[in-house]
């Protein structure tokens, strides 16, 4: 299989299906969810003076909503890669690979959602960068094709220590490389935490814009 002119060594075409549709499933689902949620508190500002819902909760389930055809796919991929005789035990390492995200987009979507109420323009920034970083993302190729010059780029998106955790646990049948592992930890709750901390602290302004 050739792509960009560069030979994936022992990649048959199946393979390279495989090894796109574990990086391409997680940035659809990381996509879908950070869209919806970052419109959800503005969508639902009837909610915000309801003192028996946390409001919390409303970007929370627009996450875990947008995440679920996320899950339909996962679950199909996970029949292919079985079907080709990739499969491994470390795929039970997934469940926490899928929490981690969970934990991530949550965090990023308390900010957005936040900001979005104030400044409504926030959203086509945030999709414009979304989809940028699709052609940045190694989902159709390897880090290793990058310029050494431009490898950088890679290594700072985000992107790619989401997917190179999915195709550890679902395809490449190996535990995460210690750096992208720790990364990942990092980044993920490091996010939640800031994005908790961020959403309660203005969450008590965001009726004002009602």
């Amino acid at each position: 299989m050739v792509v960009f002119k560069i030979r994936f060594p022992g990649f048959s075409q199946f393979d390279y299906v495989l090894y796109v549709f574990c990086g391409l499933v997680p940035y659809l689902g990381f996509m879908e969810a950070l869209t919806t949620g970052m419109l959800s508190i503005k969508q639902n500002m009837h909610l915000v003076k309801n003192v028996m819902l946390p409001i919390e909760l409303i970007p929370v389930r627009s996450v875990v909503v947008g995440m679920a055809s996320q899950f339909v796919s996962i679950a199909l991929v996970l029949v292919l890669v079985a079907g080709g005789g990739a499969l491994s035990w470390h795929v039970l390492w997934l469940p926490a690979v899928v929490v981690l995200q969970i934990m991530w987009l949550t965090g990023l979507t308390w900010i957005l959602s936040s900001l979005t109420v104030a400044l409504p323009d926030v959203t086509y920034f945030v999709s414009l960068l979304i989809f940028l970083l699709m052609f940045l993302s190694p989902i159709g190729f390897k880090p290793e094709m990058v310029p050494p010059g431009f490898s950088f780029v890679v290594y700072l998106n985000p992107i790619y220590y989401m997917t190179e955790m999915y195709r550890d646990s679902m395809l490449n049948g190996q535990w995460p490389r210690p750096a992208v592992l720790v990364i990942y930890v990092v980044m993920c709750g490091a996010t939640f935490a800031l994005g908790s901390a961020f959403f309660l602290r203005f969450k008590g302004v965001l009726a004002d814009y009602e």
